[in-house]
């Protein structure tokens, strides 16, 4: 009655539960190498949207606090909206 196995004997519950990352014993092979592919497309698409957002971006009334695009937008400051 007592214990914890509950009549699963004693092999380790973790080989049979299933998620999406692999489990405990994950380790894919060249996962390193993946991850570094994946970043790297990560970058290659999110680098031209932030350029072109900073390229449209406009602010019609000054901003109350600092906000940090507007160490890159070349539009700030300029009242030729």
């Amino acid at each position: 009655m007592g214990g914890g196995e509950h009549g699963h004997g004693a092999e380790d519950f973790r080989k049979k539960v299933w998620s999406m990352s692999g489990g405990p014993y994950c380790r894919p092979k060249h996962w390193r190498r993946n991850t570094a592919i994946a970043m790297f497309g990560v970058f290659l698409i999110c680098i031209p949207i932030a350029m072109k957002s900073a390229e449209l971006e406009q602010r019609p009334h000054q901003p109350v606090r600092p906000i940090p695009s507007q160490l890159w937008c070349k539009n700030f400051g300029n009242k030729d909206y």
